[in-house]
Parts: C-alpha cells; sequence; structure tokens
C-alpha cells in the first residue's frame, strides 16, 4: 500500500530530526571543523546523498540547529506576542528557561558546547541568533526601564549572564560534582525575586 503525503511528511520530519540531532552531538564533541557529511551520515545511518536532500552542506545544517535552539527560547518569551514583558510573562520565562535546561540537560548542555566553538560564533553572525538577541535585549531594557532599574542595560547583561553561566555550569560541572537540585531551584527563585519588585 502506498504511503500517503502525511506518511512521507512525517518520516521526512523525523530523519531531519535525527539528522540535527547526531549533527549537534558530533559538533560538540569532535568540534564543528572536524566533522564531515561523511561522519554525519555515517553515524546516523544515512546516505551522504539523503544527507544533501535534507540540507545543502554542514553550514545550512549547523544554522538550522542555532535556529531550533532560538526558537525553544523564543516560546516562552513574550507569549502574547504584544512586544511588552510583564513581570508575569517575566517570572513565566524565567520558569520554563530553568526547567527546559533541567528536562533537556543533554540538548542544552550540548548546545552550549557547540555555540562556544570559535568557528562557530562566527557563523552566528549570519543565523536568525542575531536578530533573536537583538529582540530580546530590546524587550528586557524596556521591562528593566518600566520596573524603575537604575541602569536598564546593565540588568540585561547581568541576567543574561546569569543564565548562559547556568548552561556553562552545567555543561563543565555536571560530570565533575552533583550539584544539589536545590541550589538551582534557589538560585531560579532569587532570580525571579530579584526582577519581578518595582524599584522605587
Amino acid at each position: 500500500m502506498p504511503r500517503t503525503k502525511e506518511q512521507y511528511k512525517e518520516i521526512r520530519s523525523e530523519r531531519k530530526s535525527l539528522i540535527m540531532r547526531t549533527a549537534l552531538e558530533l559538533f560538540a564533541r569532535e568540534g564543528y571543523g572536524h566533522v564531515s557529511i561523511s561522519m554525519l551520515s555515517k553515524k546516523a545511518g544515512i546516505s551522504k546523498g539523503l544527507m544533501y536532500n535534507y540540507f545543502p552542506g554542514k553550514e545550512a545544517l549547523l544554522k538550522e540547529i542555532l535556529k531550533e535552539g532560538v526558537a525553544e527560547v523564543k516560546k516562552s518569551l513574550d507569549p502574547d506576542h504584544d512586544g511588552v514583558l510583564t513581570t508575569s510573562e517575566f517570572e513565566l520565562f524565567i520558569r520554563r528557561t530553568f526547567q527546559l535546561m533541567r528536562d533537556n540537560r543533554e540538548f542544552y548542555t550540548t548546545f552550549f558546547g557547540l555555540v562556544v566553538q570559535p568557528n562557530v560564533k562566527a557563523l552566528l553572525k549570519e543565523s536568525a541568533f542575531v536578530s533573536f538577541m537583538d529582540s530580546y535585549f530590546g524587550l528586557f531594557e524596556a521591562y528593566f526601564s518600566e520596573m524603575g532599574f537604575e541602569d536598564p542595560l546593565l540588568e540585561v547583561f547581568q541576567l543574561s549572564v546569569s543564565l548562559e553561566g547556568f548552561g556553562i555550569m552545567m555543561m563543565y560541572y555536571d560530570d565533575l560534582t552533583d550539584i544539589p537540585e536545590e541550589l538551582f531551584r534557589k538560585y531560579e527563585e532569587r532570580i525571579i525575586a530579584t526582577y519581578t519588585k518595582p524599584k522605587s
């Protein structure tokens, strides 16, 4: 019995996800510059020809991985798409971000390991990552200004460092030491408490 269009679409989606997961793992472990399409196809169990059917090359594949990472964060940011961040939306964003990093620890530790590579950083300038960061900074700067912080841009910088630092800690310390889960939760609550109370 021939497959339906929906079945073909599902198969294509599953293969694409497999290629991206495999690429993320190899790029992070072996280094983006050292991974070839041949290595990717062998690891994913897909022929090189079929790989090119999904992605024209390694760079396009990397950009799609970065785009997916950004998309995950955007889902939690400004959910009503009105361009304004409220205190409840800020709290929701922080809680979802921490939850995502806890629930998908392997993905995020691998993702952080990928984006800090020098040759990957160069490609970030050509991806959706840059426009996302511009909107991210603008949204949070407006929020901190409305909340009465003396230097809103400094607070955006501080928040970004806090969240990225959490991701890097997971990446480096996960196998080295057992950090209590309660400590992560306290850190999450501290960020929320710090940034949801208007400054007088």
